[in-house]
């Protein structure tokens, strides 16, 4: 029951939209909307689909994705299965998936010949990733120069003999080496593929341990960097991974400024604008691997 519906978008460009759904399992009202949201687009020139899923977002000013941008066939089939719409575009071979939820970010394509049991411990790990990424240098800050009296002594006093030779604060320290990860992470996709991996790799090196030989930063803000730089790249799509690299920074100046009430008020905000989030009128933080409970004919939730 595959139906495809094709328009010409761009007064200048004059590119041509498919869009793509079973129509025996996608939800009308998603359907409806989209078809509203295209017919009322006026562009000049249309060329890539981050354009156009920017186009038909309906937040002004939005913190995460709530569209997929994809290359991989099988996923935009995975997805036309469960009932959702696919929108292809004949100047680039990626498609938008609609609509997405929280839960879809963190779905790799790859679990799916996994064990059950497997493919639900990797998305557990992703998600603890996440959890590492947004919180991890809020709560050193916080237990640095806040509240050390929550965690162990041994562990306090590891941390001020780590900190006894640098000169700054501690959310100036976690603030340098975040940015330091940043331009490294930047560098590796400008360099050439040759020596990308290899010049930001030994620059990792060389820039950390001067640092800490130096004494401009103490050796458990280098593990903490190392932690929340792999923890980010668990994210199997880009888009979700980029939103969650700025996102740390919103609890890293909450907690600098307010210390741990800071990171739980920063933690409440964000779970309840997930809450209240809707990608097409559909939730967007349903329960993770709940997603296909509930799920009623003709891809009705």
């Amino acid at each position: 029951n595959l139906k495809m519906e094709t328009m010409v978008i761009g007064d200048v460009s004059k590119t041509k939209i498919a869009i793509l759904y079973d129509d025996s399992r996608v939800d009308k009202n998603v359907l409806k909307e989209l078809r509203e949201k295209m017919g009322t687009l006026k562009v000049d020139i249309l060329q890539a689909t981050g354009e156009l899923e920017k186009f038909i977002s309906s937040d002004k000013l939005r913190i995460l994705p709530k569209s997929i941008i994809t290359e991989r066939p099988d996923r935009v089939v995975f997805n036309l299965s469960e009932g959702k719409v696919a929108i292809m575009l004949d100047t680039t071979g990626y498609a938008i998936v609609l609509p997405s939820i929280f839960n879809d970010f963190f779905t790799s394509m790859d679990d799916k010949i996994q064990f059950p049991i497997v493919g639900r411990f990797l998305k557990l790990l992703r998600i603890i990733g996440v959890g590492m990424t947004l919180w991890l240098p809020a709560f050193y800050v916080t237990l640095t120069s806040y509240n050390p009296e929550i965690i162990r002594v041994q562990i306090a006093l590891l941390i001020s003999g780590s900190r006894a030779t640098v000169p700054y604060p501690s959310f100036v320290e976690v603030l340098l080496m975040l940015m330091m990860m940043e331009f490294l992470t930047e560098a590796s996709l400008r360099l050439p593929k040759a020596i990308g991996p290899t010049a930001t790799t030994v620059g990792g090196l060389i820039l950390g341990q001067a640092a800490t030989a130096a004494g401009l930063v103490g050796n458990i803000m280098i593990i903490l960097v190392s932690a929340v730089a792999i923890s980010n790249f668990l994210i199997p799509l880009n888009m979700m991974s980029l939103s969650i690299r700025v996102l740390k920074y919103i609890f890293l100046f909450a907690a600098a400024f307010l210390g741990l009430v800071g990171v739980v008020v920063c933690v409440v905000g964000f779970a309840m604008y997930l809450c209240k989030q809707r990608s097409f009128g559909q939730p967007y933080f349903r329960l993770f691997f709940l997603d296909n409970l509930g799920k009623k004919k003709g891809g009705e939730h």
